[in-house]
């Protein structure tokens, strides 16, 4: 203990006032005010969480804390325009606000945490900095001292000397005080670490809010199902649109494109009977007429004498030939037509049929379609 007061005595004899005066205004009184910050901060943040703890529990406080008023506030205010509420935003928000106080002054909780943390490490620059800072200058002076005196004269040089050392002394002894109050704040941040505090702080307001205060507010739950089964029937009613156009799309392709294709076929299938019509009537004209010659040569037969007229009865009877030729021909023809026409009908027959069947199937999904609406619509209100 003495030991320590002889070295205490010795350092203040080192040091000249001034420099005493600069040290215990720079460094020592910011170190001690930050303790005390930083303590007054880590007492605010606990006493803040072990309040809310209780909230937790279900217990009552009688005089919550201000941060604590101001989110139930914020909260209420919010949960009557909005769905959701973002919380950590809330959270964030009111704790950049928050105060402490100290010796009745009111510090905020942001700047003096960033205050307290760094300044350990501001002081640890400022004390290397006066370090070498010093080296530097009492090196030139000493060099400057070699070179003007008598290296022969111990004496002499020991007392040219002890100037340039003494400023080297007092280099350290600042650096070194410098550096004992950053390891000190370094120590005392480590043990009262703000940021777990804030961290649990952050953590149980958000859960109290949430889990909470937000199961308090009246109609809350209520008004978040009843807006969720608002926003199930409107999805809903779109899908019903959806699948009503897609269904009519659907119907107009499989239905609609048929149908016409079979009414053109239907139209193919009578101009193509009207043609074998017309040419079967004028196949029985033709005919008709190759009767009538023949009736004419027979007469001019009868009239006529028969060794005489019978080459020209026989030349008329050649093109009545041909006539009935052309005539025959001409049936042929109409008969092809015709059972070109059968076949096609037959073809036309067959399309309908298979079209009945896909619109009867299309019907069956379609009335199964409406059997599963109708049970989803029933069991909707149940759930409800």
């Amino acid at each position: 203990m003495f030991e320590l007061l002889e070295i205490l005595v010795g350092v203040s004899n080192l040091l000249p006032p001034y420099l005493i005066t600069l040290t215990i205004a720079l460094v020592i009184i910011p170190t001690l005010i930050c303790i005390l910050l930083r303590f007054c901060l880590y007492r605010h943040l606990s006493v803040l969480s072990f309040k809310l703890r209780k909230l937790l529990r279900g217990e009552t406080l009688a005089k919550p804390p201000l941060i604590i008023n101001y989110l139930e506030q914020r909260m209420q205010g919010a949960s009557q325009q909005r769905e959701h509420i973002n919380t950590g935003a809330l959270v964030d928000g009111s704790y950049s606000q928050e105060r402490f106080r100290v010796l009745g002054i009111p510090w905020r909780c942001e700047p003096m945490d960033y205050l307290t943390r760094n300044l350990p490490n501001l002081l640890l620059a400022f004390g290397l900095f006066g370090t070498f800072l010093g080296i530097t200058i009492n090196l030139a002076n000493l060099s400057q001292t070699l070179t003007q005196v008598d290296l022969t004269d111990v004496d002499s040089l020991i007392r040219e000397l002890d100037q340039p050392l003494q400023g080297m002394g007092i280099a350290f002894v600042t650096s070194l005080v410098a550096i004992f109050c950053s390891a000190l704040l370094t120590v005392i941040n480590f043990l009262w670490n703000t940021n777990v505090a804030k961290s649990s702080l952050l953590s149980s307001l958000e859960d109290y809010l949430d889990n909470v205060f937000w199961l308090t507010l009246p109609n809350s739950s209520t008004q978040t199902v009843q807006q969720e089964i608002e926003k199930l029937i409107a999805g809903f009613s779109s899908f019903l649109g959806e699948f009503g156009i897609k269904l009519e799309s659907v119907m107009e392709k499989s239905v609609a494109n048929p149908l016409e294709r079979m009414i053109s076929e239907n139209q193919k299938i009578t101009q193509a009977a009207e043609k074998a019509y017309l040419e079967l009537r004028e196949s029985s004209q033709s005919m008709a007429k190759s009767t009538g010659t023949f009736d004419q040569a027979v007469n001019v037969l009868d009239k006529s004498r028969f060794p005489e007229k019978l080459s020209s009865a026989i030349s008329e009877l050649a093109i009545a030939q041909n006539q009935f030729s052309q005539s025959a021909l001409v049936l042929n023809k109409s008969t092809k037509s015709i059972e070109d026409t059968l076949e096609l009908m037959q073809k036309s027959i067959l399309r309908i049929i298979r079209l009945t069947e896909e619109m009867t199937s299309i019907n069956e999904k379609y009335n199964l379609i409406l059997k599963l609406n109708q049970a989803k619509s029933e069991t909707h209100p149940i759930q409800e």
